[in-house]
């Protein structure tokens, strides 16, 4: 039997020792991960499904980031979010 009950979003941050956050992570479902990191002046997202996802450079608007949303959302007209 499956279990259909979703796992509860557990939300973690990193901080340096001035307090600013230097990473965050999102675990919602079953298997979903959301990970946001600064690394040497630059921002990384990740987001996985299980064992298996895909990592982009977020550190600007018109990035990699963006671009990947983009593709998403004309692939997936009727999931876009405005």
């Amino acid at each position: 039997m499956t279990d259909t009950i979703p796992r509860s979003i557990d939300v973690d941050c990193d901080k340096d020792a001035n307090g600013e956050v230097t990473a965050a992570r999102v675990r919602f479902g079953h298997h979903f991960l959301v990970d946001v990191q600064k690394e040497a002046g630059r921002v990384r997202f990740v987001l996985v499904a299980t064992h298996h996802g895909f990592e982009a450079d977020a550190s600007e608007a018109g990035g990699e980031l963006e671009r990947i949303i983009e593709e998403v959302r004309r692939a997936h007209p009727d999931a876009n979010v405005d």
